[in-house]
């Protein structure tokens, strides 16, 4: 579908109107043309006070429940106190529910409260309030069947059933609402659209088909021989949806533990691919406990966001994991996979080779803007060789073989631009796109899932050209 003739389909027009900005006033006349223009004037200013009411209402929720969270956390031993204490000075971060990062709203996140040093300590969360595997608290069947991801999503939807009486309550209502959870797999038919010819699209296929499958596992192992503990009312694949959207987006991986874990108020960091502040656990001294911490990798001034790393990852894995992108990512690349051609007379030959040195007839690699990791070249030599080039495999070496063969260069360089070509049409041909999308990325008429999109679309074809042109 063209990209202009989209933004005409009916219900695109109800961005227009939204930002439609009436002049007319209304005066006293007989005729029905007046008097329709002041009706739907005023429809207009009703959904617009509406839709105001609704925002500050879910403003005051917001700031409700963290404040709900902050008592929680003190509580429980979480030092977030804004005020000094006796040999200790306040906590450097405070909550925000609207960040801007590079001019974008990113969510919740933690703002420094005072100036803070390098490598001064951000957080420190006792093990007792973080969730992992350990956290399933009741007698579930079959325990040995379910998987580190299932635990914690089994426990998840378990406390939010509990309402009032979970113990996780304050923490559960400070994670984002239901439909703020914005992972593509979730993303409406008129966003997705605009994501044509990504591989975006792929991976969140087989991310929305492997939650189903586990569910559909799940059901027939624990929830549905057990109904009386795992309600289908509660135990079904739209909590299930939940609590492993939460899992991808906010659950932390504990280097030191080797396990995932929720950290409340740790997770609350968004990222940033310059940073090098890992959230991780520590052992306490003099004590066979341990707690989660994270200090600060440069200075912050006062109302600086705070921010962390959620490790060197493209795009594609910010998007399908965590719901956002990044239009300046060092890490962002496009993925292509090579494999040994079958039609090839050495097929089998080179295919044992590859594999006793443990590699795979087929490899996906990334290719970065202006340039492709060496290795990609090597495994393209090795697989374009002819018969009269080599004729031992076993002298055969992967580094540094045959970079200063000209013929083999070239023809490495050709089968790569071809490669990039043929990726590059699967993408929708619009005339003048740089200009529509950067004119739509500016307007409000289109909503901030499309704009990723169309941003993402335009990052990837830019990486796939620069290939090209060299």
């Amino acid at each position: 579908m063209h990209f202009v003739e989209y933004l005409k389909r009916p219900n695109m027009i109800i961005g227009f109107v939204e930002f439609f900005n009436f002049s007319l006033s209304y005066k006293k006349s007989n005729h029905l043309w007046d008097k329709k223009n002041f009706n739907f004037n005023s429809r207009i200013k009703n959904i617009r006070k509406k839709k105001n009411s609704i925002k500050l209402n879910l403003i005051d929720k917001s700031e409700n429940s963290s404040q709900k969270f902050l008592s929680w956390l003190s509580e429980n031993n979480v030092y977030v106190s804004d005020q000094s204490t006796w040999g200790r000075p306040p906590h450097p971060g405070v909550i925000s529910n609207n960040t801007i990062d590079e001019g974008e709203s990113s969510g919740r996140g933690l703002i420094a409260f005072k100036n803070i040093q390098q490598n001064e300590k951000i957080i420190e969360i006792p093990e007792n309030i973080i969730i992992t595997e350990k956290n399933d608290f009741f007698n579930t069947p079959n325990y040995s069947l379910l998987n580190e991801y299932d635990k914690i999503a089994i426990f998840l939807i378990r406390e939010r059933s509990k309402g009032d009486k979970s113990f996780w309550k304050p923490y559960l209502d400070a994670l984002p609402f239901e439909n703020d959870l914005k992972l593509v797999f979730r993303w409406k038919f008129s966003d997705l659209i605009f994501l044509q010819g990504s591989k975006i699209i792929l991976a969140t296929k087989y991310q929305k088909k492997k939650i189903d499958i586990q569910f559909r596992y799940l059901r027939e192992k624990i929830f549905g021989p057990y109904p009386l503990i795992f309600p289908e009312e509660i135990f079904n694949l739209q909590s299930m949806e939940w609590a492993m959207t939460l899992l991808f987006s906010r659950a932390i991986y504990l280097q030191n533990s080797r396990k995932i874990a929720m950290v409340p108020y740790a997770d609350l960091l968004n990222h940033n691919p310059y940073s090098t502040s890992y959230i991780d656990s520590k052992s306490i001294p003099f004590s066979s406990s341990y707690e989660i911490s994270m200090y600060s990798d440069r200075s912050y001034n006062k109302f600086d966001q705070i921010f962390t790393t959620y490790g060197p990852k493209t795009n594609l894995e910010l998007l399908v994991l965590y719901g956002f992108s990044l239009e300046r990512n060092p890490f962002e690349a496009y993925e292509i996979r090579v494999s040994l051609s079958k039609n090839d007379s050495k097929y089998f030959q080179k295919k044992n080779f590859i594999e006793e040195c443990g590699k795979t007839s087929e490899i996906t690699f990334p290719i970065f803007f202006y340039q492709y990791p060496k290795e990609l070249y090597e495994f393209m030599s090795f697989c374009l060789i002819t018969n009269t080039e080599i004729t031992d495999y076993e002298d055969y070496s992967f580094e540094n073989e045959n970079l200063n063969n000209f013929e083999i260069n070239e023809t490495v360089k050709k089968t790569l631009s071809f490669i990039c070509k043929k990726n590059i049409l699967k993408y929708p041909s619009i005339r003048n796109e740089d200009k529509i999308i950067n004119s739509s990325i500016d307007n409000s008429y289109v909503s901030k899932n499309q704009k990723i999109s169309l941003r993402q679309r335009k990052i990837e074809k830019k990486i796939l050209a620069k290939i090209i042109d060299n």
